[in-house]
């Protein structure tokens, strides 16, 4: 019988035009804007435009041509250049000794003093660019004094040291950000997909009051609670599920820096059905608790109230996972709520796929489902939930 509650529920739910806009396009939009942000801000190699940067007009003029040299920074001479960087006009300001080329000749080692703002990415890759120039004109004056010493660089070098990720790959920070969207947008999908129908199956019905014509059929109590169940937890893993298509497509068609380390030519079986899976349990237990929420409160605003710090709480795994490596992962992150889908999502996006993992996070996820259910059969089964105040 809960199979045509069900489907009554997830007709009623495909009517309303705010459904579909909160489970499909609200998911949607979210992926695409921070798949862009990170890709196109936090990824990027250089700054979109040239940064300024203040120099002393004292300084030296061969190393200004150095720093005039550098493609993505414009050179502009102050009297106090520090002071200008201070009161907000620039990001990055650098202090020259006015002898600077001659201090060198003489053997003496002059500073050249940069200040930039740590805050700012751009100030960051522009700082980049500048010490790698420096660093070049360092090595071209250590060859220059080692050749009229009849030296060779050897000298200063006695052994090279290469460093290499486990991987193999250079895209280290690429797959990083990806293991951090595909967390956020696939969990907030999930959360918020089923949010709507929540409140609007139980808490709303109860404003409404048409609870209490519900529950007068012939229809058993237990059904009605399954169906409208399984209606919250259907969206919510419509909302994951095209959050992940979103992602996936977005990085393939539209990214330059995620698109080499989200490389799933060789293992999208593995891949699309170990997060399958990870969605459905995630998303049935979501919706349990949201449908424990919605019976607490008496109204659909009431209920979106309760529901907000909970989003927060949820939110605390996703902190502490974001710098842990799917290699320190032990069996505990994958049998703890919430805290696995997050591992189990980092995990596969850096292509592990551990069938051990997968089972626990089916397995745990199930007992804390049938606990919730078990919580909303219960108070399901009282007046007092399920009428409100009314009763």
């Amino acid at each position: 019988m809960f199979r045509h509650v069900y489907a009554k529920e997830m007709i009623d739910a495909f009517r309303d035009k705010k459904t579909l806009f909160l489970s499909v396009i609200i998911p949607i939009l979210f992926t695409i804007g921070i798949g862009l942000f990170m890709d196109n801000v936090l990824l990027a190699d250089t700054p979109e435009k040239p940064v300024d940067i203040a120099i002393n007009t004292t300084a030296d003029p061969e190393v200004v041509n150095w720093l005039e040299s550098v493609e993505i920074v414009n050179v502009k001479l102050l009297d106090d250049p520090l002071h200008a960087s201070k009161e907000g006009d620039f990001l990055i300001s650098v202090e020259i000794d006015s002898k600077f080329t001659q201090a060198v000749e003489e053997g003496h080692m002059p500073v050249i003093s940069i200040y930039a703002d740590p805050s700012s990415s751009r100030a960051d890759a522009a700082v980049n660019e500048i010490m790698n120039m420096l660093t070049m004109k360092q090595s071209e004056m250590v060859a220059i004094e080692l050749e009229a010493a009849d030296l060779t660089a050897d000298v200063l070098q006695p052994f090279d040291v290469e460093m290499s990720t486990l991987t193999g790959s250079d895209d280290g920070l690429s797959k990083y950000m990806i293991t951090i969207i595909a967390q956020l947008v696939i969990v907030i999908a999930v959360m918020m997909g089923g949010l709507p129908a929540s409140s609007d199956l139980f808490a709303g019905e109860k404003e409404r009051n048409t609870m209490e014509a519900l529950i007068m059929t012939p229809v058993n109590r237990i059904h009605i609670l399954l169906g409208k169940w399984l209606t919250i937890a259907t969206l919510g893993i419509m909302s994951g599920v095209f959050s992940v298509i979103t992602l996936v497509g977005f990085v393939q068609l539209f990214t330059t820096n995620m698109k080499e380390a989200l490389d799933l030519s060789n293992n999208v079986f593995y891949f699309t059905s170990s997060l399958t899976v990870g969605i459905i349990v995630f998303a049935l237990l979501v919706s349990a608790l949201e449908m424990i929420i919605s019976m607490v409160a008496n109204t659909m605003k009431e209920a979106q109230n309760y529901v907000s710090p909970i989003i927060f709480l949820a939110m605390i795994p996703y902190f502490i996972l974001i710098d842990v490596s799917p290699h320190e992962f032990t069996n505990t992150y994958f049998m703890i709520p919430f805290m696995n889908i997050y591992a189990l999502i980092k995990q596969l996006i850096y292509g592990i796929y551990d069938l051990t993992s997968i089972l626990l996070v089916v397995g745990s996820s199930t007992v804390f489902i049938l606990i919730a259910l078990g919580i909303g059969m219960i108070m399901f089964s009282k007046s007092k939930w399920v009428l409100g105040k009314s009763s």
